[in-house]
């Protein structure tokens, strides 16, 4: 019973797996019919149960400390569930999404559908899990899913180019966290995360290969993450993908990714912290300057990406519980603010002559489509703003709280770099926003611009996305001391 209790969202995800495959073959077998998208909104019902139940669990199971089941392979705690509910909750809005995008685009409904579930069942897994092979095998999992939706992109060059690309370093990654784990089995015998932070926390069993197992675990992760120098696939699938693709990349993945690292850095600090503050003041460098250059919409938020996570693990890297929550409040808002600007993306689409639609992604154009849209326009300056990190928006907030870390430990130098790096990454965003308001009438044709439905779901599920991210700016504080409260109950 205790696995079933504790797994419960899990369960429920296969079985709206196994739905979705019995809706499939009832439809094609008796009624001759592709998988109707209507069945999504017959999932994201499943869904908010699901989340009603989790809440529930939530409050009715008060856990102080990690709990260790089913033979010690999976781990529960309280702060485990809060995330499970926060990803089911951004599933739900990205099947919404979904939704609205099959209107625009025709998508193999049955194959998306199903990768997403599965690749979300292995995202859940990955969270629980306490054995590193379970891990890195439903990691491989996820990966599979990933590089089969990329691969649904299949008309256009630049997406099977994009696939292979993802496919070939994907598993080089994957090669490298195996090696890692090997080498640590070796020289402890025991992959039990919880053991592994116990022996090398303490001192007990420090070598060589230790030290070098680790290091690989941790550099295939990075590669989940986008992080440099393995950030080379980010872009280019942001860019190759479908948006939806691209926006599942972008966001659920990422909670699973940096819980995990948590989970493992707490206990191995000592060995690749100095590592990871590297890595992580490279990545923001890197991807701020390289984002200066960008043109395309997609390949700015790839690159832009990498530095919300640099900065996430930065944060993480200083290794105090503050530190660690101020990493997981930043998340959390950079995810909701992903989905605000993909749910917008949606949006900037036109037709040719021939009625086939495509997106609108070059920087300078999106101020001439949105020209008669004063609504739009001010809606994408909102997140623009708040990706910039400007003073009083939810961008400024994620960072604020990771300065005050800084100052807290008088780690002024590393404080005055990662200022002008904001300063600087801020002027990408800044702008697109001078795109919005001033360009040139002659430069870009737009007779055939679809008008924008100011009554849709999608626009409808817009504004709202965007009254939350307004009530989280006045009690923010309350969700970062719950995940302050969380962290400390979690580690310590």
């Amino acid at each position: 019973m205790e696995f079933i209790s504790y797994n419960i969202s899990e369960i429920i995800i296969c079985f709206i797996i196994n739905l979705w495959l019995v809706l499939y073959f009832i439809e094609r077998l008796y009624f001759k019919l592709e998988v109707d998208r209507k069945y999504i909104l017959l999932i994201v019902f499943i869904l908010i149960l699901n989340v009603y139940g989790l809440i529930n669990i939530y409050y009715h199971l008060y856990i102080n400390d990690n709990i260790y089941y089913f033979n010690n392979y999976f781990m529960y705690n309280e702060f485990l569930i809060f995330l499970k509910i926060f990803m089911n909750i951004i599933l739900i809005f990205y099947f919404i999404i979904l939704y609205n995008y099959t209107n625009i685009v025709k998508l193999p409904i049955f194959e998306f559908v199903l990768l997403i579930l599965i690749a979300f069942f292995g995202l859940q897994i990955i969270m629980s899990s306490n054995h590193l092979f379970v891990v890195f095998l439903f990691l491989e999992l996820v990966n599979l899913c990933i590089y089969c939706l990329i691969g649904l992109n299949k008309y256009s060059n630049i997406g099977i180019e994009t696939s292979y690309k993802y496919f070939i370093q994907s598993s080089y990654a994957t090669i490298m966290g195996f090696f890692g784990l090997s080498l640590i089995y070796i020289s402890t015998g025991t992959l039990f995360i919880n053991e592994l932070n116990f022996f090398i926390f303490y001192h007990f069993n420090i070598n060589l290969l230790n030290v070098i197992g680790i290091i690989l675990i941790f550099f295939s992760i990075f590669f989940k993450l986008g992080m440099f120098p393995f950030h080379s696939w980010i872009a280019d699938v942001y860019q190759g993908s479908f948006i939806v693709v691209a926006l599942f990349i972008a966001t659920i993945p990422k909670i699973a990714y940096i819980f995990l690292f948590v989970k493992l850095f707490i206990g191995l600090s000592d060995i690749v912290n100095s590592i990871c503050l590297l890595l992580s003041f490279i990545t923001i460098i890197y991807g701020s300057f390289v984002s200066l250059y960008q043109t395309n919409l997609k390949r700015l938020l790839g690159y832009g990406s990498m530095v919300h996570v640099g900065f996430i693990i930065y944060s993480i890297s200083l290794l105090t519980t503050e530190s660690i929550s101020s990493a997981f409040f930043y998340l959390i808002f950079y995810i909701l603010l992903i989905l605000f600007l993909f749910s917008f993306i949606i949006f900037l689409y036109e037709k040719n002559n021939e009625e086939t639609i495509f997106f609108i992604e070059n920087i300078s154009q999106i101020g001439i489509i949105l020209n008669k849209n004063k609504i739009l326009v001010f809606l994408l300056a909102f997140i623009l703003f708040s990706f910039a990190g400007l003073p009083f928006f939810i961008g400024f907030l994620s960072k604020w709280y990771v300065f005050i870390i800084l100052i807290s430990k008088q780690r002024f130098i590393e404080l005055f770099y990662l200022l002008i790096i904001s300063i600087i990454s801020s002027i990408y965003y800044i702008r697109i926003i001078r795109f919005l308001f001033f360009f040139e009438k002659k430069t870009y044709k737009t007779n055939n611009f679809s008008n924008i439905n100011y009554f849709s779901l999608l626009f409808i599920f817009l504004i709202l996305l965007f009254i939350l991210n307004i009530i989280v700016i006045f009690f923010h504080s309350s969700l970062y001391l719950y995940i302050l409260k969380s962290i400390i109950k979690l580690f310590m």
